[in-house]
């Protein structure tokens, strides 16, 4: 096995047996929010690293799976699947018609067509109450049980989120493998050159934006059942602008990336909060030192440390094969 397959497989084992030796705090403070933001960022991976379409309307997409499925539970009484099923289709539709209106365009012009969509729709959740709840939101959502336990309790929970967590990457780097995947990142790199080969670039990209509308909207429903509620302040400029800093700090061109980023801001809201009410500076501070020292986040710092073992593995291990052989 590679040092890369190594280093995945005894993280995986690691995050598996989490709940049985790390703190509870941890456990359900820590790695499972890092879970629900990372699923959110990773749609933005997609778009960004794979498309090249930088996204600021990916928390207004998951901020609308949790209203469909708070709307279809706490308002109209559907069961959970109902409002599970409602929350993906609506975030995912939503996501469609987004991606009908920006993505004819590119570069910073697509970003500020997905940030005054996503502003559209802040304001329409303040103003509306009949859907949205207005300024209150939708209070008192609780998630599915299984085997007479509610999800949220903190291990079962925390294993919901794991495992939504590893489904999506799994898929996201599967999908890069793909025809559609290499399609999309071709898209990134020329789509001049792409339509030239007969691809319809446009529809490429509407597939693309619908798709990480879907996994936002993943995101937006464990997240929802995380906190018990859904308001606006869960989707105004300032939680937008949280996806794109989770993304950028672990590496926007890496799956990988999605969840290194959403530790570290987890990790700084909650300790930095302890000793200064600027958590927020301390944030910014963390993404000026990756921007400036590493353009590929955490994940190229990672990636160059795998690197640098293998060719160490390769110096150390060399003497001896050439001895064999001989």
């Amino acid at each position: 096995m590679s040092p890369r397959a190594v280093v995945a497989t005894l993280i995986v084992l690691a995050l598996l047996s989490f709940p049985a030796w790390g703190s509870p705090y941890f456990v359900g403070r820590i790695f499972t929010p890092t879970f629900i933001f990372g699923v959110i960022a990773l749609s933005l991976c997609l778009l960004a690293g794979y498309g090249g379409m930088v996204s600021l309307a990916q928390m207004t997409l998951a901020g609308l799976a949790g209203y469909g499925f708070g709307h279809l539970t706490v308002v109209q009484g559907q069961p959970w699947w109902v409002g599970l099923l409602g929350g993906v289709i609506f975030a995912t539709l939503v996501a469609f018609l987004f991606g009908l209106i920006a993505v004819r365009s590119s570069g910073i012009y697509f970003l500020m067509i997905t940030v005054a969509l996503g502003m559209v729709v802040y304001a329409l959740a303040n103003q509306n109450r009949s859907f949205f709840g207005g300024h209150t939101g939708i209070l008192g959502i609780r998630a599915p049980e299984l085997f007479g336990h509610a999800l949220t309790e903190r291990v079962p929970f925390y294993y919901l989120c794991l495992v939504v967590g590893l489904a999506t990457y799994c898929f996201v780097r599967y999908l890069a493998r793909t025809p559609f995947g290499l399609a999309l990142q071709a898209l990134r790199d020329n789509p001049r050159r792409l339509a030239a080969l007969g691809f319809h670039v446009a529809l490429h990209r509407v597939a693309a934006f619908t798709l990480a509308g879907f996994l936002a909207g993943l995101g937006g429903l464990l997240l929802v059942w995380y906190n018990g509620a859904i308001s606006p302040t869960t989707i105004d400029l300032t939680r937008l602008i949280n996806i794109m800093v989770i993304a950028v700090i672990g590496g926007l061109a890496y799956a990988e990336g999605a969840f290194l980023g959403a530790l570290v801001f987890v990790l700084v809201t909650n300790f930095a909060s302890s000793f200064t009410q600027r958590f927020n500076t301390v944030i910014g501070v963390v993404f000026l030192l990756t921007v400036l020292f590493s353009p590929e986040g955490l994940s190229g710092i990672g990636l160059r440390l795998l690197a640098a073992l293998q060719r160490m593995l390769r110096m150390r291990f060399a003497p001896a094969e050439r001895v064999g052989t001989e």
